[in-house]
């Protein structure tokens, strides 16, 4: 089996020793690929310096997460990857993992995703933003059966954040990478919706387990205007799930956006005063609608089969 790891870093020098240490520990051989999203840190340094059997792609601008995934993908298919690991800058693997994870795409042709249970540093309790965001929408089997103390091998579920991914190479040349729309936030819940509506089947295989740090380098104080342009960004995001999603019809996917976009921050905001929030929502809904066309057709791409925004 080939597998490659991808590994997208933005001044991720106080953890990429930890995530490569990792693969360099693991049982089952891989090829870590860093793609670096122009660190002004020392992380091109420490991956140069302590690790030359890693393939180190420095990018000269920040891609974000999405499009840094799809340089490493797209390398990782031209040199004939049969799994590929998607694998955060803050995270490490458990020796086992990675073999238990490709094992299970080995032994189970019908599936072609597969997670590893995200957990803190002590390997036992489950990181609680995977568990909030995900685990209790599309994993609640596994939860109720986790209480018992009868998990069962694997579980079926839609999706989990893209921390950790077990993807067959297949599966990016029939659904596509992420989509370059999002530059952060929301690209991983995007690419979820698309392997549904393609019929890509996803599992969580709980006796593999990652540790997600959830760890963030220090940012300095910022302006207002910047904390209402990077609120605007997650709530663009947010807005944009519903109109990148291949099914439904675009007169409703309008119409929701201005439910969300307008009325429901209107309400909140007589509600709760928070202003900061309604205008963070009204700047991300006009910056939705001034792409509204480019993002309905990139939806209509997505409902077709092809490596969608992949380089190969």
């Amino acid at each position: 089996m080939k597998i490659y790891v991808i590994i997208v870093t933005y001044n991720g020098a106080p953890w990429i020793k930890g995530v490569l240490d990792s693969l360099r520990a693991s049982d089952t051989p891989c090829t870590a690929v860093v793609v670096d999203n122009a660190s002004s840190d020392d992380t091109v340094a420490i991956v140069q310096r302590d690790y030359p059997e890693a393939v180190l792609l420095a990018q000269q601008q920040n891609h974000g997460f999405g499009v840094g995934n799809n340089i490493g993908i797209s390398l990782a298919l031209t040199q004939g990857a049969d799994y590929i690991f998607l694998l955060n800058q803050d995270a490490f693997v458990t020796p086992a993992a990675l073999g238990q994870l490709a094992g299970f795409l080995e032994q189970q042709p019908s599936y072609g995703l597969v997670t590893p249970l995200h957990c803190r540093a002590d390997l036992q309790s489950h990181d609680p933003q995977t568990q909030k965001g995900y685990l209790q929408h599309f994993a609640r089997d596994y939860l109720s059966d986790a209480c018992f103390g009868l998990v069962k091998p694997f579980y079926d579920i839609r999706g989990i954040n893209a921390a950790a991914w077990m993807v067959r190479s297949d599966v990016f040349r029939q659904v596509g990478g992420f989509d370059p729309l999002f530059f952060m936030y929301g690209e991983d819940d995007d690419l979820i919706n698309r392997f549904a509506y393609l019929q890509q089947r996803f599992a969580l295989l709980p006796a593999s387990r990652v540790v997600h740090l959830r760890a963030r380098s220090a940012r300095p104080p910022v302006s207002l205007p910047r904390q209402l342009w990077a609120m605007s960004e997650r709530a663009r995001s947010d807005l944009m799930l519903d109109m990148k999603n291949p099914a439904g019809q675009a007169g409703g996917k309008l119409l929701r956006l201005f439910a969300a976009g307008l009325l429901v921050p209107l309400a909140n905001l007589l509600a709760s005063h928070d202003w900061k929030t309604t205008c963070a929502y009204w700047l991300a809904t006009s910056r939705v609608l001034l792409r509204c066309p480019t993002i309905l057709r990139h939806a209509r791409i997505c409902g077709q089969r092809g490596p969608h925004f992949l380089d190969v």
